[in-house]
């Protein structure tokens, strides 16, 4: 799994390359994280993406996946759901896919692959900041624990879960909460 990491206000720019201390200056630029919250969260991103990724052996066994995440406070989700989804309100966490596949399955040519390591190229998951604070506060489980829960989510919605049917739900939330507690997020 490679997790392109990235920060608001300055989304356009990859940290993956970046120090501790460069991240950090620049979370704090419009202090949507602390000091240390940026390498933490990374640290979160990355174990409950690379546990949820292993779930599915048969689909990235040769290359891995790469998947882009968003840290964004509620102003720039907000425009984003607004754009892309017409609803006029902030979210938690948004997805992207890059594919079109069901349930962890579908086809995968070499446009899908990223041209410099092979990976497959699955998509974008935007969380805000924000929001993942409020109901963190709100459900009494800690930032981790709702962080981790919202990159899960995310990532099962780029390998094509869902939950607008119950019968999608009952798929999707017990393998979340099967991925979260594997990666030492459960509740």
């Amino acid at each position: 799994m490679i997790v392109e990491f990235f920060c608001a206000p300055s989304v356009n720019r990859a940290f993956s390359e970046e120090t501790d201390e460069e991240l950090n200056s620049l979370a704090a630029e419009k202090e949507l994280l602390s000091d240390g919250e940026v390498s933490e969260y990374r640290g979160i991103i990355e174990k409950v993406l690379t546990t949820a990724e292993a779930r599915f052996p048969d689909f990235a066994a040769d290359t891995g996946t790469t998947v882009n995440v968003y840290l964004v406070d509620n102003e720039m989700i907000h425009e984003m759901n607004l754009s892309e989804r017409g609803v006029d309100r902030p979210t938690d966490v948004l997805s992207f896919p890059f594919l079109t596949l069901r349930e962890g399955d579908g086809k995968i040519d070499e446009y899908d692959l990223n041209p410099d390591n092979g990976a497959i190229m699955l998509g974008e998951i935007v969380v805000s900041v924000e929001k993942m604070k409020e109901q963190a506060a709100e459900y009494g489980h800690g930032e981790p624990r709702e962080l981790a829960f919202l990159c899960c989510h995310g990532f099962l919605h780029l390998m094509g879960y869902d939950h607008e049917e119950k019968k999608d739900e009952e798929k999707m939330f017990p393998l979340t909460e099967s991925i979260l507690e594997e990666a030492g997020f459960g509740l």
